[in-house]
């Protein structure tokens, strides 16, 4: 590769990774934390554990109980799938996600009907309270997806993941040269040269996992471009058709639209788990329920391959099987997608494979941050540089990244001190993060001294994230002993997610404080200036 165009690529990859930086980097961050929502949803759900006192025999669930006590209490709209999720390790709850109808129209969505998600006790289903309150850790999940901006945001974030796969191929160009002599190169002396060290090693460390994650967010993201352009090429358009080539066959019954009692879960159930050859049932579907055309769908984890998902359809009339995927494996589009979402999800190993994709997570945040630190520092030498614009982009990543982690931090406190009776309290804890986040862009930008607002950011950030720690013991003492004591370590391991957040915040604004300490000395004049002037 001669020189113009090793300059050029370098060029290309410095701008690509300045522009889509914050955005990355709010992917990544919230990603890392992600990994384990479900342990911070089951954290976030404390003060509701600590007053039930459950089983954990999955032999004494009853769905049955449970759909009686929805049709009591709710008029379940009938055009929406009806989802029951089984007790967990993290939730010892039946959780109910369904719609009801409504008088009038929803204020949201303009429509006659509104979601409904509740949790129910495992046996008798009494409802145990509103499951969509106690939700922070499935929306640190939807911002890595979709920055909370729903389909829209969905789609931004799918090309954000193409132009960082664009990075990550033309970062390896860049360094193919040299990748292996200075693979463990560390240069301490100079700023630059540590940032451009610590960005080669752990991008080259982390390649594997950056490839992956490009890929397999692109999947997901932009997977509606593939299945149109596909449906288009391949199918003139039939979409039903390429679905069906897929594997994505499962039968559609239309509503008779006559009335029928929903009973007889219990017994498919059990069923269900033999015909799938003892999977680990995960989901249960009904669709349209309290008809009579009613279809009881169970989907789950086959225990002896890799992301083998199956499922059977029953209809609930006659209680008679119409749909088995028993061998979709076979099939190269379903079990792909399949392996794609265990590899994303990092779901397949345990805790261990969890933290080292949480550890590299953060690691890549890191260098997110050391590409726009050595952007910002080639162009304050150019001479030409607008002192105004160089000024902003500082100004903007400060905001942006430490902004963020900043907004986090408010989000698990007020997860922990907002009271779960309040029926806004997600939408709360929500707009919390948001008002934080745009609150520290616009700091960032009015307050002149940079390098204390990013010491003292972080400072902050790392004293809520143990602060939150600690609420747990002050304000759910007996809960926290009591969850530590059955072994459930959903509370452990969010408090230690914390810690480590807080550790790192309070490392780095060491690090802003001696290098401000180290400039100011630097301009500083000498003893014998001062005494000759």
């Amino acid at each position: 590769m001669n020189n113009k165009t090793l300059k050029s690529l370098t060029n290309a990859h410095a701008w690509i990774g300045l522009v889509i930086s914050i955005v990355l980097f709010i992917v990544f961050f919230a990603g890392s934390i992600s990994l384990f929502r479900e342990n911070i949803v089951a954290w976030e759900k404390l003060p509701i554990h600590a007053n039930q006192t459950v089983s954990t025999n999955s032999q004494n669930v009853s769905y049955d109980n449970a759909i009686a006590t929805i049709n009591k209490h709710y008029d379940v709209y009938v055009d929406h799938r009806f989802y029951l999720l089984p007790p967990t390790e993290h939730s010892p709850y039946i959780e109910a996600y369904f719609a009801k109808n409504i008088e009038g129209t929803d204020p949201e969505t303009g429509e006659d009907h509104s979601d409904v998600h509740i949790m129910l006790d495992a046996q008798s289903g009494e409802i145990i309270g509103n499951a969509d309150t106690m939700d922070f850790g499935n929306f640190v999940y939807q911002l890595h997806y979709n920055l909370g901006l729903g389909r829209i945001g969905l789609y931004f974030v799918g090309i954000i993941t193409l132009f960082f796969f664009v990075a990550v191929l033309s970062g390896l160009l860049i360094h193919w040269r040299k990748l292996f002599k200075n693979f463990f190169q560390y240069r301490k002396d100079g700023n630059k040269d540590k940032w451009l060290d610590a960005h080669n090693i752990i991008g080259t460390m982390g390649l594997p996992f950056h490839v992956m994650y490009a890929f397999t967010g692109l999947v997901f993201n932009l997977v509606i471009v593939y299945q149109i352009s596909y449906a288009l090429v391949l199918y003139q358009g039939d979409q039903q058709k390429l679905l069906a080539a897929a594997g994505f066959n499962e039968p559609h019954i239309d509503i008779i639209d006559n009335k029928m009692a929903m009973n007889g879960i219990d017994r498919l159930r059990a069923i269900a788990e033999k015909d799938m050859d003892n999977a680990i049932i995960d989901r249960i579907m009904i669709e349209h329920f309290g008809d009579e055309s009613a279809v009881a769908i169970f989907t789950g984890q086959k225990q002896d391959r890799f992301a083998t998902e199956t499922a059977v359809h029953y209809q609930l009339s006659n209680q008679q099987q119409i749909y088995l995927t028993k061998d979709n494996y076979d099939n190269a589009v379903r079990s792909g997608l399949g392996v794609i979402a265990r590899l994303h999800f990092g779901d397949f190993a345990g805790y261990g494979l969890r933290l080292a994709f949480f550890l590299l997570g953060l690691a890549t945040c890191y260098v997110i941050l050391t590409g726009n630190l050595m952007w910002l520092e080639k162009r304050a030498k150019q001479r030409n540089q607008s002192q105004r614009s160089l000024n902003f982009v500082t100004r903007m990543t400060s905001g942006g990244f430490i902004g963020f982690i900043f907004a986090i931090a408010v989000g698990f406190s007020a997860a922990r001190i907002i009271p779960i009776e309040i029926t806004t309290r997600a939408e709360i804890i929500e707009n919390s993060v948001f008002v934080s986040f745009l609150l520290m862009l616009v700091l960032a930008q009015l307050i002149k001294h940079n390098a204390k607002f990013n010491q003292y950011s972080l400072q902050l950030s790392g004293a809520i994230f143990a602060l939150v720690v600690v609420l747990d013991w002050v304000l759910l003492p007996s809960a926290t002993a009591q969850q530590l004591a059955e072994h459930k370590f959903d509370i452990v391991i969010t408090q230690s997610i914390l810690l480590l957040l807080s550790g790192i915040c309070f490392f780095a604004a060491k690090k802003v404080a001696k290098k401000n300490a180290f400039k100011s000395t630097q301009t500083q004049p000498s003893v014998t200036e001062l005494t000759t002037q």
